[in-house]
């Protein structure tokens, strides 16, 4: 059983990442962070104030998560029986409601979008797009590509971009990350037959 939701708990949540170890290496695992092992971290808290912390909790052990694993997005019926949301250690598993209410949160500062009414599927953008704009934009000058035009896949796929953190990166984000540029007229997309066969002319600004 749960234990009581007394005013010792709140503290509980001031738990902050830096204490967690959590590890970003190809050669070790993801380290949850020691919130991730108290019980009441699955249950959304009834207190305003200690709930806003939980959310934040989860919304920054997500985005750590998804960076970790280069995830960017999620089916939440699938998500919900997946390591992120269920605890076997202490068996625990945050619910669909908590979940959603969650990725809302995380929507409401930028780092999400839902990809349907039905808020069944998200895009979680643990850099937002104007970041891997700016990215994608200073590896183009860095690379002498200004005022040329490159298809989306070559940004994605091609050898040039082999080392670059934007290589693999997932079409939706990518798209939006291009889209976020020619706001600020540094580029261009043209059509193409495909997402991936999209041209983009990158402008010196």
């Amino acid at each position: 059983s749960f234990v009581s939701f007394g005013s010792s708990f709140n503290g509980w949540f001031d738990i902050g990442f830096a204490e967690s170890g959590l590890v970003h290496s190809m050669a070790k695992p993801f380290t949850f962070p020691s919130i991730y092992d108290l019980p009441p971290f699955f249950t959304l808290q009834p207190v305003l104030n200690t709930r806003q912390k939980q959310l934040q909790q989860w919304g920054d052990l997500i985005l750590e998560f998804s960076k970790f694993h280069k995830k960017y997005e999620y089916d939440l019926l699938e998500a919900s029986k997946s390591q992120l949301f269920c605890n076997a250690k202490i068996n625990r598993k945050l619910n669909i409601e908590g979940i959603r209410a969650v990725f809302d949160d995380l929507v409401a500062q930028g780092n999400c979008e839902w990809q349907n009414k039905d808020k069944s599927r998200v895009t979680v953008y643990w850099r937002r797009p104007e970041e891997w704009g700016a990215l994608i934009y200073k590896w183009v000058h860095e690379t002498g590509k200004l005022d040329s035009v490159l298809t989306v896949f070559e940004i994605q796929h091609g050898d040039d971009s082999a080392h670059q953190e934007f290589h693999e990166l997932e079409t939706r984000v990518l798209m939006k990350a291009l889209k976020s540029l020619e706001a600020q007229r540094k580029a261009q997309i043209f059509t193409g037959s495909s997402d991936e066969n999209l041209g983009v002319k990158f402008f010196s600004t």
